[in-house]
């Protein structure tokens, strides 16, 4: 397997795209795979079928709950995470839009703007410092 994956599964047109992921996710993904038992999924059940989102999103209000963590929580948090992690690091909105499969900027452009407003608002709370 090469640094890039191709998914032929998506919500939408603009979900079919390239992502490019780091060595170690590739390395975790091979390792994975090596116990996918043939079937093509990384996550499975114990009878080797996919986990549900719904089931999954259950897990995690599950998880959250027993942790008193009080904000709502689903696998989409992840998505936007993954979002606010790549504009924190200062990759250009452009290039998280098609690594996400948004078809319309002003999704990216909402998560973005969110992540460039915290960033200035630590930036100035830290110059209180000096």
């Amino acid at each position: 397997m090469s640094e890039w994956h191709k998914t032929d599964q998506t919500k939408t047109p603009a979900g079919m795209r390239d992502v490019a992921l780091s060595r170690r996710a590739v390395e975790i993904y091979r390792d994975r795979y090596a116990y996918a038992d043939g079937h093509g999924y990384l996550f499975t059940t114990k009878h080797h079928t996919p986990i549900q989102i719904s089931a999954f999103n259950t897990f995690l209000r599950n998880a959250a709950k027993k942790l008193k963590i009080d904000k709502p929580v689903s696998s989409h948090i992840f998505r936007h995470t993954h979002i606010s992690k790549l504009a924190e690091l200062g990759v250009p909105m452009y290039v998280i839009q098609q690594r996400v499969g948004h078809s319309n900027s002003r999704v990216t452009q909402e998560i973005y703007t969110h992540v460039t407003h915290e960033a200035l608002v630590k930036n100035r709370d830290q110059l209180e410092n000096l």
